[in-house]
């Protein structure tokens, strides 16, 4: 990639001393926030329309917060019954032109959708920056009115009658975009497929092919007079994307650099690449800005900025809500409480001797897991450096790995402050490993973090009468399949069969409060796409479809599935976990037990 990577407190710090020389690009995801529904969330609505239609069944009566509703809707369509692919970039405007092929049809629809919506956190803040002459320039993809109303919202407090109105161009005046930058009639707003009240809309891949000749030139003399912070946009309009390759080519583009807005590098579309390599042939600055939402960085932003007295007290009351506050409890009988229950389990007890050996070279981590699996080794090891700590079999471990010297025996005390990272390391994944005999769930011993992921019963290996009580506990908190064959859009995995899922929890050790906790995190594991199945510039389909399947389960659902996933764990209040297997007779062993409680970590009244 030929761009550097920055994160959002670096771009804000840079933002605060160009602010009004950085013009914005906005796409959906500057909207999110305020429930301004998704491009994808449009094109399943108009789907489930069809779907219904096409199936004589009650629309009223379909939703798609319902897991089964939304796959046989994607089933249906997903590439058949005149639909592409619908992770295919196009599937929106066709879904547009199936379900509402006139015009004035699409406009009442998006306006339904849009109309009396209120500017979320980020946009109030970004319309502080425009009241206050920090930010001249604003570009977006949306049909909402939402920075219109962010921005008037803001100049009414500042109540500064000599600041100018936001000028708006849109596709009914594109020409106004024009003469607003031949004049310098700062802030102004250009909205490049319209606004849902006007009759010209462009949301239909073929009318998005070609843009507004105004409203193009406009942005191609914006270019060499502003940078650009894309945010919120993927780079999928072919129109948009040309726009910006073309003023990136025109000399002195972006002059207070290019920034592009994204969670993770790695996953910036095809266009977006070619962008960046454009930028690196013209001599153009370009960063890509690792962020998580559009507020949290526009409240950074929010936090460098200098602003008047009155916006600045606007500002600082509209600052999103700490999640924890100071607060009375309710009066109620202690034995209410927990008031909230956590995903902690302390850990009472762990293993205090461990086998030490020195290795001939400083290892591999693939050869040396490799090693360990061609001897049948059934216990935890990891190396620091030419040294190797390990629970399990000496003689097994000297077969296994070139040692120096003998294998010894050492006392460990991973359960207190400051342990040693290797000594950590040690009982973490020991304890994975452990708990996975006892669950149906096999452990992922990975470096970036272990993971339990439930295993499908096998009919001709049923699960034992703890296990099987297990499964019927966690299915009972997810309220559908535990694993299961991923939809055919997510791609197809090494066998060349679909993609495998499972519900599962990533582990982790952290020592807090004096006390050594095991934390347990829900997740949907996919299995890997191989690389050839990967198109270059794009992420993991998969990541979406994780997304969405979890984006229902609310906090009822998470509490269900945090407790059942606490008891799996820990079923009593002492829950002991073996650290080897109990069938391995070897004399040599060193391993040892856990001490789980069944108890997880919960608030309780201060003191």
């Amino acid at each position: 990639m030929s761009f550097d990577v920055v994160d959002h407190r670096t771009f804000a710090r840079q933002w605060a001393v160009h602010n009004s020389k950085i013009g914005w690009l906005l796409g959906a995801g500057a909207s999110a926030a305020a429930r301004v529904p998704t491009a994808d969330h449009i094109m399943m609505d108009l789907l489930l329309r069809m779907y219904a239609d096409a199936h004589q069944l009650v629309r009223q009566k379909l939703s798609l917060s319902e897991a089964r509703d939304r796959d046989r809707i994607r089933e249906y369509y997903d590439n058949r019954n005149g639909m592409p692919a619908l992770s295919d970039p196009s599937a929106y405007s066709v879904a547009f032109q199936l379900a509402l092929p006139e015009a004035g049809a699409r406009r009442q629809h998006l306006r339904s959708l849009f109309e009396g919506r209120s500017p979320s956190y980020g946009q109030r803040i970004l319309g502080a920056f425009v009241a206050a002459g920090l930010s001249d320039l604003v570009i977006t993809t949306n049909f909402d009115d939402l920075i219109e109303k962010a921005v008037e919202q803001a100049q009414v407090t500042l109540g500064d009658p000599t600041r100018s109105r936001l000028g708006v161009a849109d596709l009914g005046n594109s020409g106004q975009a024009n003469l607003a930058l031949s004049n310098s009639d700062f802030p102004f707003l250009f909205k490049l497929h319209g606004d849902f009240r006007d009759r010209e809309l462009k949301n239909l891949e073929s009318e998005l092919q070609t843009q507004d000749a105004n409203m193009r030139q406009a942005v191609l003399d914006a270019s060499r007079r502003f940078g650009l912070a894309v945010m919120g946009y993927s780079g999928r309009d072919a129109s948009v994307m040309g726009m910006l390759r073309e003023a990136v080519a025109t000399e002195g583009a972006f002059p207070a650099g290019l920034w592009w807005m994204g969670r993770q590098p790695e996953t910036v579309l095809a266009p977006v690449e070619e962008l960046f390599d454009a930028c690196a042939t013209s001599g153009v600055s370009a960063y890509f800005v690792k962020m998580e939402t559009f507020d949290e960085t526009l409240g950074a932003l929010g936090r460098q900025a200098e602003l008047p007295d009155g916006l600045r007290g606007y500002v600082d009351g509209i600052q999103a809500k700490p999640r924890a506050v100071d607060g009375g409890l309710p009066q109620h009988d202690r034995g209410s409480l927990p008031a909230l229950r956590m995903n902690a389990l302390p850990v009472l007890e762990t293993p205090t001797r461990a086998l030490r050996a020195t290795l001939t070279k400083v290892p591999d981590r693939k050869e040396m897991g490799q090693a360990l699996h061609d001897v049948f080794w059934r216990g935890a090891a990891v190396s620091t450096g030419r040294q190797v700590l390990a629970l399990g079999s000496a003689e097994v471990l000297g077969n296994a790995l070139d040692i120096e010297g003998s294998i010894e025996q050492c006392d460990i005390n991973p359960a207190i402050e400051g342990a040693p990272t290797v000594e950590r390391a040690l009982i973490y994944e020991a304890l994975a490993r452990g708990l996975a005999r006892d669950l149906p769930v096999q452990a992922r011993i990975r470096d970036s973090g272990h993971r339990l992921i439930v295993t499908t019963e096998r009919k001709d290996r049923p699960d034992s009468e703890h296990k099987a009580r297990v499964r019927r506990l966690l299915q009972e908190a997810y309220g559908e399949e535990l694993t299961g064959q991923c939809p055919s859009k997510m791609g197809r995995g090494a066998d060349g069969k679909s993609r495998r899922f499972a519900e599962s929890v990533e582990l982790s050790l952290e020592w807090r409060l004096g006390v050594l906790w095991l934390l347990f995190v829900p997740r949907t594991w996919v299995s890997a796409l191989p690389p050839a199945g990967r198109r270059k510039g794009q992420g993991d389909p998969a990541s979406a479809w994780r997304k969405e399947r979890w984006v229902n389960r609310r906090n009822e659902k998470w509490a269900a599935i945090i407790d059942a996933w606490a008891k799996a764990i820990a079923p009593q209040d002492q829950t002991e976990v073996s650290v080897l297997p109990a069938d391995l007779s070897e004399r040599d062993l060193v391993g040892g037990r856990f001490v789980l409680s069944r108890t997880t970590a919960y608030s309780r009244e201060a003191k």
